[in-house]
């Protein structure tokens, strides 16, 4: 039998052909994102990149000019200083891309006593801390001062100082990214904040409206009482004026459920809503006062908040509001139907 009228053949020559074309795909992919990477990478090194050699005797450093000349950094500055005085000095005057420490037996208190000063000056450039052996008090300064540690004893002329210096220019970018992150994140949650309370002032302001339109004659004797009782005692809240029929118990209900709806939604609370409804009927609330006891309790939510943010909250509380104002008049028309 031949091998191309076989069907069998057939069908395990196109799986074959297609395992072998989806490997290639992802072989190519996986290519491509090395190469990314690699691109990354080399952006972190500028064409001008500026190192500060911190060292005892004055460095080789030909062989980590030629692997940055490799990498597209045709021109990088290099500047050694030999104590502790006149790296801080240089560091004052300039800014540099990344320091090299190196660390031995004689200096190695002064040279964490300068890692600490750098750090404690404000200076957050990379830093790499060269040993020929390893130390362990050295590598928990490093952790402690967010430096990078390259144990070799060739130190100058190691093959990994370059991407330990990659390292610690990366590690050093997502430091900047984070904390603006952070910075964007809190300027977002006062914005939102912000907003929130923009958006309390104009629903309270569209409830006054409410209630003077509706209920003029009893607006005006609130006012007047409320008027009347801050004049025999200064020091008594508006709250109590402003809802006197609202049971405490009534209150604290309602702000657990409230809580409750804003973190689980309207999925498994609909007793509750209804029960809490009947409630406040039943103590012949108008729909505007329950609003305004609705967004008393919002704002004390929102206040509560802390670093969360407040759009979530809104949200929910307005559909809880809209829910609310449902089962409130069905439950005014069942009792007047009564």
């Amino acid at each position: 039998m031949s091998v191309k009228y076989d069907k069998h053949n057939l069908i395990d020559a196109e799986s074959f052909a297609e395992l072998t074309q989806s490997r290639s795909e992802s072989g190519s992919n996986a290519g491509s994102d090395q190469q990314a990477e690699s691109a990354q990478q080399q952006q972190l090194i500028p064409p001008g990149f500026k190192v500060l050699f911190v060292s005892e005797v004055r460095p080789v450093w030909v062989s980590l000019a030629l692997r940055l000349d490799a990498t597209g950094c045709s021109e990088p500055r290099f500047e050694w200083v030999s104590t502790a005085e006149e790296a801080l000095t240089q560091l004052r005057k300039d800014s540099f891309d990344c320091l090299l420490i190196q660390f031995d037996e004689v200096l190695k208190k002064s040279r964490l006593e300068l890692l600490n000063a750098i750090r404690i000056s404000g200076c957050h450039e990379p830093v790499v801390l060269l040993l020929s052996h390893p130390d362990d008090q050295v590598t928990l300064a490093a952790c402690e001062n967010q430096a990078e540690i390259l144990v070799s004893p060739a130190m100058w002329e190691s093959p990994a100082l370059l991407s330990v210096v990659r390292r610690a220019l990366f590690v050093q970018q997502l430091t900047e990214e984070n904390h603006q992150l952070q910075v964007d994140k809190h300027r977002r949650l006062i914005r939102e904040r912000d907003e929130a309370e923009r958006l309390l002032n104009q629903q309270r302001s569209i409830v006054e409206e409410l209630q003077t339109l509706v209920y003029p004659d009893a607006i005006n004797e609130m006012q007047s009482e409320t008027a009347g009782d801050k004049q025999t005692d200064p020091h008594k809240s508006d709250a109590a004026a402003e809802l006197p029929r609202i049971p405490f118990e009534v209150r604290d209900y309602y702000h657990e459920l409230l809580r409750t709806y804003v973190i689980m939604g309207a999925g498994s609370l609909k007793d509750e809503i209804l029960q809490i409804a009947e409630l406040l009927a039943a103590v012949d609330l108008t729909p505007p006062q329950v609003l305004e006891f609705h967004l008393e309790c919002v704002e004390l939510i929102v206040k509560g908040l802390g670093n969360r943010s407040s759009r979530h909250v809104m949200s929910r509380a307005d559909l809880l509001a809209l829910e609310m104002m449902v089962h409130l008049g069905e439950c005014y028309q069942k009792k007047n139907g009564n």
